[in-house]
């Protein structure tokens, strides 16, 4: 078994990404880290403003063109590199999108115009495994249980009050498959959290029948999230 990060942003898809592809592959593998799951932002603000293009399709290159740069450094250095999105739906709630075919985002409109049960349906039909991130984090709504397939029983990322223990009854109540993820954005972030997945498995579409399986086994450092955090917010 292998640790994989879950849920990590970089920049030049993501406005809140600040991590380049070095950054991102150096502060994994120090950490001993087997893989991760790149999983940039698709929102109105990010497509309009962020992704390079005037175009759907020269968007959807760029988000592509961003992720094989730090998958192609990552393979260099042994590092397991995926690609999953993190989808804003029409009612600005964000799910986590993995397992989907590149020909999904270009063939379609963009995903933010999509509500929930649009993405779910879209999710259902095409073997994608799909997850609210951070459900109770302040100042964010919390989406419809029978249009998940799981949910962010940890989020690890310390500038956020993301209030772990209220997902946690949230996703136990519902039987959702339980997900964990720093939400990586910085260089030198604080690591909170991993899955745990066999070494075997190579690519998105695998992970994703896995994560089906309920056998993934999450980790969140709560002690050191609650740390980081306070100690973030009296710096404010």
């Amino acid at each position: 078994m292998i640790k994989f990060e879950m849920h990590a942003h970089s920049k030049g898809c993501s406005r809140c990404g600040h991590a380049g592809a070095e950054n991102i592959v150096e502060d994994y593998i120090k950490q001993g880290y087997g893989g991760i799951v790149i999983t940039n932002h698709i929102d109105e603000y990010n497509y309009v403003n962020t992704l390079v293009g005037e175009t759907h399709k020269e968007k959807m290159d760029c988000f592509f063109s961003v992720f094989d740069n730090i998958k192609d450094l990552g393979e260099k250095h042994g590092l397991k590199v995926f690609c999953g999105v993190e989808v804003r739906d029409c009612y600005n709630v964000e799910y986590m999108l993995y397992g989907f075919k590149r020909e999904l985002l270009y063939d379609n409109k963009p995903m933010f115009t999509y509500s929930q049960k649009e993405l779910f349906e879209m999710a259902e039909k095409n073997n994608m495994f799909m997850y609210q991130t951070h459900p109770f984090r302040n100042g964010v709504s919390c989406g419809d249980p029978k249009y998940l397939h799981g949910a962010e029983y940890f989020n690890g990322h310390f500038h956020h009050v993301n209030n772990n223990e209220k997902a946690q009854e949230f996703i136990n109540k519902n039987n959702l498959i339980k997900m964990a993820g720093t939400d990586y954005h910085v260089p030198k972030q604080p690591i909170t959290s991993y899955m745990e997945i066999p070494k075997s498995i190579n690519d998105e579409f695998v992970l994703t029948e896995y994560l089906f399986s309920g056998k993934a086994k999450w980790f969140g450092d709560e002690k050191y999230y609650q740390q980081e955090l306070q100690r973030y917010m009296e710096g404010k």
